[in-house]
């Protein structure tokens, strides 16, 4: 897959250049990071702990609906996680949303939902270690960064090979990351300078060569 441009909610490209990218017949994939959540402005570890949009991640959602309001999505498909779903239902509501567990956000364990200063503070050790070996470190209980991309690849090798028409996969920030890393060529360290914000979209083309 190839990264054709990418996009935030209320930005100028999408709207002033709605080129071949954005037809009903190029096959493109259009892969979006869910909207704001409630109770977002606290830093916490939030992984699989399901939590729903605030009044922002459904606007922003909304703003893709309208943005989107051309293009005929052949599929669309969302983690099972309810800031994901719901983001789908808003942009397609008269679609048919296949949920994959696939698409699920990084399982943090223990620390899913604790904020990042307790976590800090209680196992300082563990903290440093995460920020250390950010592809390799597993939570107590839960995922690395490599386990993530091992459990996310196989969804997007497969639909890479099918791609045939606009698709819309709803995600979350670490399967994104993990993914436009591989795409781009970039080393597993370096995960965190894949910035993206809520509701942030990347759109991709098919290539002959997958995720190195």
């Amino acid at each position: 897959m190839l990264i054709l441009n990418r996009f935030r909610p209320g930005s100028k490209p999408l709207q002033a250049n709605p080129s071949k990218q954005f037809s009903n017949t190029h096959p493109c994939l259009f892969l979006l990071r869910h909207g704001q959540i409630q109770g977002h402005k606290t830093k916490r570890f939030i992984g699989q702990t399901d939590i729903p949009l605030d009044e922002t991640g459904v606007a922003q959602a909304l703003f893709w609906k309208n943005a989107f309001s051309q293009i005929r999505f052949d599929r669309v498909y969302s983690s099972t996680l309810v800031r994901c779903r719901d983001t789908a239902a808003l942009i397609c509501p008269k679609k048919q949303i296949t949920v994959d567990t696939r698409l699920n956000e990084i399982n943090m364990g223990t620390w899913d939902g604790k904020p990042f200063d307790h976590i800090k503070t209680t196992m300082p050790d563990l903290f440093q270690q995460r920020g250390e070996q950010i592809d390799a470190f597993k939570p107590p209980g839960g995922e690395s960064f490599n386990d993530l991309y091992n459990r996310t690849a196989p969804f997007f090798e497969t639909l890479a090979q099918n791609l045939l028409s606009p698709t819309l996969v709803i995600t979350h920030s670490g399967v994104i990351r993990v993914m436009i890393c591989r795409y781009l060529g970039m080393g597993p360290e370096q995960l965190m300078d894949v910035k993206l914000g809520y509701s942030h979209l990347f759109l991709l083309g098919n290539s002959r060569v997958g995720p190195k």
